[in-house]
C-alpha cells in the first residue's frame, strides 16, 4: 500500500514538473477554435484559467462539461476563463458533436488536432485539467473527472479570484 501511494505522489509531482512553461510562453500560445479563428492565450492574462484538455471519444470528458457550463454561468462577471482544447480531433467532428449537447457551451473550445498539446502541457491522460491562477501560474493539476461546480471547486476558483 505504501509503495502504490509513494508511485502515485511520485507521478503527480512528475506530471506538475512536465509544465515547464513559464507565464510568458504560456501566453504566447494560441490555438484555433472550430470556426478555424486563431484564438491567443494572451487574452486570458489577468485571469484565473481552467484548462482542460478532453475529446468527443472520452466518457468521463463528456460526463465533466455540464458541471464546466454550470461554473462558467455561475463566475460569469469574475476574471475567470474556462478554455476546453479538444485533443487530436477535427473541426467538424468536435463541430457536430458540440451541437448534439443537450445545453450550449459557453466557454472556448479550441482545437489541437496534431496533439501538439500533449507535448506541450506534458498530458498524460483524458480528461486533464489545469488550474492557472491571474499571473500564468500553474496551481493545480487534475487527472481525471471533476464535478466543476461543486461547492469545493467553486472556493477554490474563488479564492484565487479574490
Amino acid at each position: 500500500m505504501k509503495l502504490i501511494k509513494l508511485l502515485a505522489i511520485t507521478a503527480l509531482l512528475m506530471i506538475q514538473a512536465s509544465y515547464a512553461k513559464s507565464n510568458q510562453e504560456f501566453y504566447s500560445l494560441s490555438f484555433e477554435n472550430a470556426e478555424q479563428e486563431t484564438v491567443e492565450f494572451s487574452q486570458f492574462k489577468g485571469k484565473v484559467i481552467l484548462l482542460n484538455f478532453w475529446a468527443t471519444w472520452c466518457p468521463p470528458c463528456i460526463r465533466e462539461m455540464p458541471s464546466m457550463q454550470r461554473l462558467k454561468t455561475h463566475l460569469t462577471d469574475q476574471p475567470f476563463e474556462i478554455v476546453a482544447i479538444n485533443a487530436g480531433e477535427s473541426a467538424t467532428t468536435v463541430s457536430s458533436f458540440l451541437m448534439e449537447l443537450d445545453e450550449a457551451i459557453t466557454f472556448s473550445i479550441l482545437l489541437d488536432q496534431k496533439s501538439r498539446s500533449f507535448r506541450e502541457f506534458g498530458i498524460r491522460g483524458l480528461p486533464m485539467t489545469l488550474l492557472i491562477d491571474k499571473q500564468g501560474k500553474l496551481v493545480e493539476t487534475i487527472l481525471g473527472e471533476r464535478e466543476w461546480d461543486s461547492e469545493d471547486s467553486i472556493k477554490k476558483i474563488e479564492q484565487l479570484i479574490n
